[in-house]
C-alpha cells in the first residue's frame, strides 16, 4: 500500500518535477551563474535539503533539469526519407533554441560557454546524443556510397545556431529547407 502524503506536501515523481521545473525557471530568469540550490528550492516550494538528497550539486541537478526538459530525440522513420528525417531533427534542435520547450532556450547555452565544467557536460550529455542521431540519418542517407565527413552532423545545428546569432530568431521554413540541402549534398567523397 502505498503511503499518502498530507496534502499540499509532494513527494517522489511530483516533487521531482516541481524541482526540475523550478530549475528551469531559475535558470531561465537568473541564468547558470546565478543560479543556487537556494533559489530553487524556494521557487520549488521545498527545502535545500529534498534537492541535496537527490543530487550533490547545480550541476547534475541542471543536466536532469534538462534531460527532463528536452523533447525525446526524434526517432528516424524508416518508411520516411533521410531528408524528412533529418528536418524533424533540426526543427526540434530549432524549437529548443527558440524557447518553444522548457528549456531557457538560447540564452542559457550562452550562459553555459561560460562554465567550462558545465560546457563539458553539457556537450557530451546534451549535444552528442543529438549529433549522432543526426549522423545515423546522414549515414542511411549515404547507404554506403560515400563516406560522410565527421562534421556534416554539426553543420545543420551550427547553421540554425548562427541563424539565431544573426538575427535573434529561428530559420524560417525556407531557410530550414536550404540548411537540410547543405546538410544533404555537403558530404566528402574520399
Amino acid at each position: 500500500m502505498a503511503e499518502s502524503a498530507t496534502p499540499g506536501r509532494r513527494r517522489g515523481v511530483e516533487l521531482e518535477h516541481a524541482i526540475y521545473v523550478a530549475t528551469l525557471d531559475e535558470l531561465t530568469a537568473n541564468g547558470y551563474g546565478r543560479l543556487t540550490m537556494e533559489g530553487i528550492a524556494a521557487r520549488a516550494g521545498t527545502g535545500k535539503a529534498a534537492l541535496y538528497r537527490r543530487w550533490p550539486g547545480k550541476q547534475p541537478l541542471v543536466l536532469d533539469a534538462l534531460r527532463y526538459a528536452l523533447p525525446p530525440l526524434p526517432e528516424p522513420d524508416p518508411k520516411r526519407s533521410p531528408r524528412e528525417n533529418l528536418a524533424e531533427s533540426l526543427a526540434a534542435l530549432s524549437d529548443v533554441l527558440a524557447g518553444k520547450t522548457l528549456v531557457p532556450g538560447i540564452e542559457f547555452i550562452v550562459d553555459v560557454l561560460h562554465e567550462p565544467d558545465m560546457r563539458a557536460l553539457f556537450a557530451d550529455k546534451v549535444i552528442a546524443p543529438r549529433l549522432q542521431r543526426i549522423e545515423a540519418i546522414l549515414h542511411e542517407d549515404v547507404h554506403g556510397h560515400e563516406a560522410v565527413h565527421p562534421l556534416a552532423a554539426r553543420t545543420g545545428p551550427a547553421l540554425i545556431l548562427q541563424t539565431f546569432l544573426l538575427t535573434g530568431g529561428p530559420p524560417s521554413p525556407q531557410e530550414l529547407d536550404l540548411i537540410i540541402d547543405t546538410v544533404l549534398h555537403g558530404r566528402a567523397t574520399s
